[in-house]
């Protein structure tokens, strides 16, 4: 068994758009929303257990705050980004992020340096974006969004020395998306619930570690990973003060995660 504790820090591209109609035109982009390298810095949690020889359990926790970012909202009258009517610029300092994973794997030993594991996971991540401004003080407007579905994932696991350790993680992941949005200054929108985004997608992700073994219970680790989502076209409901819903099409979404860690692990 394995437990292992440190900080952790995130940086997010993060995009989306809805279509004029259902049919996705009249325009094609109406609206499109940018959030840019949103940092966050937190904590992790993270462990696995070994039962028997051929299975092992895992679990990851991690919290961040976001600390800077800005972004974009831009509206458009035509089709391809084209005559625009509305543009703004707007900061992205404010948000949280979490995200937790459990699952269950099946190691496999190559040699006495070398080990594999494949793992099923079951994942969830929310991150709650603010549109904000200096110039407009009573501009709090929020984008939530949820993640959740399935990871497939091979990792391999190298001893270099008696010292310094190594892992590589790949993985594929399945996602339902559903994201809500409170647009605080819009009058026509209802709040809290402005509108809502209902989608699915898939990603993939890649992560490196490095790790130091300082006694035979402790160890320092240092990790970095890039995971990339891509959620396909769904359903975009808005929600009017006149409670009608109007429904258009969600053009979809794309997130590009970077985050580096560095945490001590202990051993028993």
């Amino acid at each position: 068994m394995s437990l292992e504790a440190g900080t952790a820090y995130n940086t997010n591209d993060f995009n989306w758009s809805i279509a004029g109609n259902l049919e996705g035109s009249s325009p094609n982009i109406l609206s499109e929303l940018k959030f840019n390298k949103i940092k966050s810095l937190g904590y992790y949690l993270k462990s696995n257990y070994t039962t028997l020889t051929y299975l092992k359990f895992f679990a990851f926790f991690q919290q961040n705050k976001v600390i800077n970012g800005n972004g974009s909202d831009i509206d458009y009258k035509d089709d391809n980004r084209t005559n625009p009517t509305f543009e703004n610029n707007f900061i992205s300092n404010k948000g949280d992020f979490v995200s937790f994973k459990g699952g269950i794997g099946t190691p496999i030993r190559l040699s006495t340096k070398i080990n594999i594991t494949a793992a099923l996971f079951y994942y969830l991540t929310k991150q709650k974006f603010y549109l904000l401004s200096n110039e407009i003080q009573d501009l709090r407007s929020t984008y939530k969004a949820n993640m959740q579905g399935v990871e497939i994932s091979m990792k391999g696991d190298i001893q270099l020395n008696k010292i310094i350790y190594s892992s590589l993680i790949l993985n594929y992941h399945l996602v339902n998306y559903k994201a809500e949005a409170n647009w605080n200054l819009i009058d026509i929108f209802q709040q809290p619930l402005s509108f809502s985004h209902i989608s699915n997608g898939t990603g993939f992700g890649v992560s490196v570690l490095l790790g130091c073994n300082m006694s035979k219970m402790f160890s320092i680790v240092v990790s970095g990973s890039l995971n990339t989502t891509t959620i396909k076209k769904g359903t975009d409901i808005s929600y009017l003060i006149t409670e009608n819903e109007i429904s258009t099409q969600f053009n979809g979404a794309k997130s590009i995660l970077y985050g580096l860690s560095l945490g001590i692990r202990t051993s028993f």
